[in-house]
């Protein structure tokens, strides 16, 4: 991974709210086989699933990843699973990308000034948005439940759509992806 990009993770998340409760999240990505074990000594941070490898292809040269942590490495691929009461905005804080309008599809400058909890406010058009209706560019993401994929540079792995499919049955909504970089 190239170091200029600090720590930057895979995030998986349902398009819409999601009313699954912690256990029931983990419960069913150890089903699948996304996560194993859970790391002793962190919360709801997780071993990668013996069908990982399945569901998330990565992209170039074959990669030197780090399933297992060790003395002598500090970064490894490992699973984070964030669960949260509201929905929540995850942006990339190393490689932003303004959002685009759902509506203009313009990009939004300045967005940070133009954002509430839920919205976005569009100058070119006039429009308030809700924030998971804009176009976070592969860059961002707004839900309650995210599934994070430690230790991958942006385009350097993609998610299988068949693990897309999973998580949307899992879930009873439809699932995306993006990158972030901190």
């Amino acid at each position: 991974m190239n170091q200029s990009f600090g720590q930057c993770s895979l995030f998986l998340h349902p398009k819409k709210y999601s009313s699954l409760d912690m256990p029931s999240v983990v419960s069913e990505l150890k089903n699948i086989k996304l996560i194993s074990n859970a790391i002793k000594i962190r919360d709801k941070h997780f071993y990668i699933g013996e069908k990982f490898l399945d569901y998330v292809v990565y992209m170039g040269c074959a990669p030197n990843i780090q399933f297992k942590e060790s003395p002598d490495n500090e970064k490894f691929c490992f699973i984070k699973i964030h669960h949260h009461d509201q929905n929540q905005l995850i942006v990339s804080k190393t490689q932003i990308k303004s959002p685009q309008c759902p509506e203009c599809k313009k990009t939004i400058k300045n967005w940070q000034d133009k954002i509430t909890d839920t919205t976005l406010f569009c100058e070119h058009c006039d429009t308030t948005a809700n924030i998971e209706n804009c176009n976070w560019r592969k860059m961002g993401g707004f839900s309650n439940l995210f599934i994070e994929i430690t230790d991958i540079f942006p385009k350097e792995a993609i998610p299988q759509p068949f693990l897309l499919d999973k998580l949307s049955k899992i879930t009873q909504t439809d699932w995306v992806y993006f990158y972030s970089c901190h």
